[in-house]
């Protein structure tokens, strides 16, 4: 199979906002679908920060409308959607779980703390998914070559949980002859080189319970944001190795919010490239069973980073 064009492509960001830098970047979404054909949008987490505050969310609504209304906007839970403390009365939010239960991992240290009394409620009012998983909380879809699986950071992920279980049975199910490329979004990367260290050791625990299932089933890209600053690991990572059989891992959360410029890094071995001070967007174009090529598009349609996957594809 051959393209001298790509077959899909789609628009990838995190961590928004409703200021002017998050503006620009939806001008800049805008432009790129005015000029070329995209196929959707993924926003991965922390859209609107409204925080409680309905308002906001409201502000947010109308300055993604230019693309959103034209182009599938699919959209991922962050930790400023849904994390909330437990309550304890019995009942349970928006995505079926007992808010006595609420996901506090051993791991995840005090970056699972309330934000604002959100709860999930007002990003699964507005967004919708395939009705294949738990709404919008987790999904998956597919668009030519490409199955894209949507997770929830925010949710239990371990071993025997309904998300796990979920991932496990759609990773399995995918038929790699029509859609070879698979892609998973969630807001919380398992890979970062950003020296905040409670955030690192929630990477961590993420990897210890969905990294093997990933490499397993051979997933080619893993999209995240949460930091906020833009990072391209090498490919083919598995247990912090590179050219292991494991996917590509990109944080992309320069949607707008303030970045993460001149911070200091963890040294690793799994890196590739890292800036933290332009806003901008994730470009993924599949071309054919075996090319993907990813680009990091900042503000003026500038092409700062970019990478082609190439996998050889059983016959």
């Amino acid at each position: 199979m051959n393209a001298t064009k790509p077959l899909v492509t789609f628009l990838a960001l995190a961590d928004q906002g409703t200021d002017v830098a998050a503006k620009n970047v939806s001008n800049l979404i805008t432009t790129i679908v005015n000029n070329t054909n995209i196929d959707s949008i993924h926003i991965i987490g922390d859209l609107s920060y409204a925080d409680g505050h309905t308002q906001i969310w409201g502000t947010y609504m109308d300055m993604i409308e230019p693309f959103a209304s034209r182009v599938p906007t699919m959209v991922a839970v962050g930790n400023h959607e849904y994390d909330y403390d437990t309550l304890g009365d019995g009942s349970k939010d928006a995505s079926g779980v007992n808010t006595s239960d609420v996901f506090h991992p051993s791991w995840g240290g005090k970056t699972f703390h309330d934000e604002g009394g959100e709860c999930g409620v007002s990003i699964a009012k507005r967004f919708a998914a395939p009705n294949n998983g738990n709404k919008i909380f987790w999904y998956s879809f597919q668009q030519e070559l490409m199955h894209t699986v949507v997770l929830s950071s925010e949710h239990n992920m371990t071993v025997g949980s309904p998300q796990y279980a979920f991932l496990e049975k759609d990773l399995s199910s995918i038929n790699r002859t029509i859609t070879p490329w698979v892609v998973v979004d969630v807001h919380r990367p398992l890979y970062n080189s950003e020296k905040y260290w409670t955030q690192d050791a929630v990477g961590l625990g993420m990897r210890n319970e969905i990294e093997e299932l990933l490499y397993m089933n051979k997933v080619d890209l893993v999209l995240s944001g949460h930091y906020h600053g833009y990072l391209r690991s090498c490919d083919g990572v598995y247990r912090e190795k590179c050219s292991s059989g494991g996917p590509i891992h990109v944080t992309l959360g320069t949607g707008g919010r303030p970045l993460d410029c001149h911070k200091s890094l963890i040294p690793n071995h799994y890196t590739d490239k890292f800036d933290g001070c332009n806003f901008g967007v994730g470009r993924v174009s599949v071309y054919n069973a075996s090319a993907l090529h990813f680009e990091f598009v900042t503000l003026g349609e500038d092409v700062l980073d970019d990478v082609w996957l190439v996998r050889q594809r059983a016959s």
